[in-house]
């Protein structure tokens, strides 16, 4: 399923990445999916998992629809679907967190962490009526609402607890209220997506018909995450290791300790550092391409074959590489341009590489499309 954003990244990042929603309007092709595809995609998961809930107003606590049996000597969890039918009948949301390895989703997500630049978690709600299953609240992470299936209906409000980390919800701070003025109320068509930035109040409603939709969350790395990592470095400071007595004793060595740590914030080795651990920490689902990547008689794509870079942010380190998928990668002049290329032009075809990059042997650029295919750098898109 490709996603036409019908907006550059340049422009997103500009004018609405962390500042305000905004809608996609028809950027998928809903045709594409079927209620057919939605329960295979429920069926597959684990339903005895935290990650898969049945939400009413609030968590239908698993007992109450999921039994355990013995499966020739296992014990094993499977669905009472009476109950579960009878929930989803009367207003009830079924859904399903942390999706990955669903072909579909995988692809949506993709895509949308390619375009933000951020890592992402893909979570699915399925709904038949008008009834609430949340009630209105921010996020603590920005979030694409990708409507596949039916409509959906949401109102939007202004943040007034600005970008809240995820130990932040808003279910620690019940003094924050609501605020009354609504910034957005929207319908989403199947097709359409909704960006919402982490923070903003949003209240997603049923129209009283069948929906269902994919919830993107993205996550990009920040100032918390970076001070977090320092805890690493802080040791080698000598005044970080010294015991306490009283403020007064210590006021000297505080100070001192503000200064280095200041100095080590603002250092681009340790920026660089913490990156590299944060790109290092990435993992792109992608497909098993055994028949092609694992099959020694086969040493070079096929000239029609779709490629997707497995990277959803590039960052070029000082020392000549880039970390893809956990990837270390060494880069000379072709690789960097190659590996540029893919990340800006999602499922090129081999032959428009080729056709690209022409002033190069294609000996060697389709042997270096092979071995990075064969490193999980780029997955073969069916």
């Amino acid at each position: 399923m490709i996603i036409s954003f019908n907006m550059t990244k340049e422009n997103f990042k500009k004018n609405f990445l962390y500042k305000t929603p905004y809608l996609f309007k028809n950027s998928i092709d809903p045709i594409q999916l079927s209620w057919k595809n939605v329960n295979e995609l429920y069926s597959r998961g684990n339903i005895e998992h935290r990650d898969f809930k049945l939400m009413n107003g609030y968590e239908i606590p698993k007992n109450e629809y999921v039994e355990t049996y013995d499966n020739l000597g296992v014990t094993e969890y499977r669905c009472i679907t009476s109950v579960l039918y009878e929930y989803l009948r009367n207003g009830a949301t079924l859904v399903r967190n942390r999706i990955k390895n669903e072909p579909f989703v995988d692809q949506i997500s993709k895509q949308i962490g390619n375009f933000a630049e951020a890592r992402t978690l893909a979570g699915s709600y399925a709904a038949f009526s008008s009834k609430s299953s949340y009630k209105s609240h921010w996020d603590t992470r920005d979030v694409y609402a990708v409507q596949l299936l039916g409509r959906k209906r949401w109102i939007l409000r202004k943040p007034n607890f600005e970008f809240p980390l995820y130990m932040q919800q808003t279910k620690n701070f019940p003094d924050i209220k609501e605020p009354e003025e609504i910034y957005m109320d929207v319908i989403l068509e199947a097709g359409d997506i909704l960006y919402i930035p982490r923070g903003w109040w949003h209240d997603p409603l049923p129209l009283d018909e069948e929906t269902f939709h994919l919830a993107v969350a993205t996550f990009a790395p920040t100032g918390f995450e970076y001070m977090r990592w320092l805890q690493n470095v802080i040791p080698s400071i000598l005044d970080s290791r010294k015991n306490f007595t009283n403020f007064e004793n210590d006021a000297e060595m505080i100070d001192s300790l503000s200064h280095q740590v200041a100095e080590i914030i603002r250092d681009k080795g340790c920026y660089q550092n913490f990156m590299m651990h944060h790109l290092a920490e990435h993992s792109i689902p992608s497909m098993l391409s055994l028949d092609v990547l694992g099959n020694g008689k086969v040493s070079q794509l096929d000239s029609n074959q779709k490629l997707f870079l497995n990277a959803n942010l590039l960052y070029y380190f000082n020392e000549g590489f880039v970390i893809i998928n956990g990837n270390k990668i060494n880069i000379d002049p072709i690789s960097l341009n190659l590996i540029q290329y893919l990340f800006e032009h999602p499922y090129s075809r081999v032959r428009n590489i080729l056709d690209q990059f022409k002033e190069y042997p294609s000996e060697k650029i389709n042997k270096l499309l092979f071995q990075l295919s064969i490193e999980n750098i780029i997955e073969l898109v069916m």
